[in-house]
């Protein structure tokens, strides 16, 4: 009975606390009238005992807006959209005019190490770590990227860096 109550109160410890700490976050979310919403996402998966529940894997919010659980939440409390990213990272959202572009990635400025691949699409969405901001980039060596890009804003839960240059988030050639 022991381990019975050792596993649940490990449990307890991550669930309950980050389900009151989003609840928290989407309620002020809809109290400013937000639309485009970031909250946090769980990030003690690998730490709960995943047979004790079905599909827990289910149960939270991701990066993807359009996941079932984003989707749902987002009805519920009038969302146009909803992100679960690392209380620790940064969104950044790039618009570009895509026509001639194929893919992109996101690399380490000073080693051009690979760090992420980006699909092709209109509305770029990545995080990063906040401290490697101006550090992980997006590669703009090709496709003459930078000259496509309309807008855009890096985002953390709660705010909005204003102090961002689109040299902060690019490498050129």
């Amino acid at each position: 009975m022991e381990d019975f109550h050792q596993v649940h109160f490990g449990q307890i410890n991550y669930i309950i606390p980050y389900k009151e700490k989003v609840t928290a976050q989407y309620e002020q979310a809809a109290k400013n009238g937000e639309k485009d919403v970031l909250v946090s996402k769980f990030e003690y998966l690998n730490w709960i005992h995943k047979e004790d529940y079905i599909n827990i894997d289910n149960f939270f919010p991701e990066f993807n807006s359009q996941m079932p659980v984003n989707a749902l939440i987002s009805q519920f409390y009038g969302f146009d959209r909803l992100t679960a990213i690392g209380d620790d990272e940064y969104i950044v959202e790039i618009d570009v005019d895509t026509e001639g572009i194929n893919q992109y990635a996101v690399i380490e400025r000073e080693t051009g190490t690979h760090i992420q691949h980006i699909e092709y699409d209109n509305h770029i969405r990545y995080t990063i770590p906040k401290d490697k901001l101006g550090s992980y980039v997006l590669d703009c060596t090709e496709n003459n990227l930078d000259s496509k890009i309309l807008s855009f804003r890096v985002r953390y839960i709660g705010g909005e860096l204003s102090n961002v240059s689109l040299e902060d988030l690019l490498m050129k050639k």
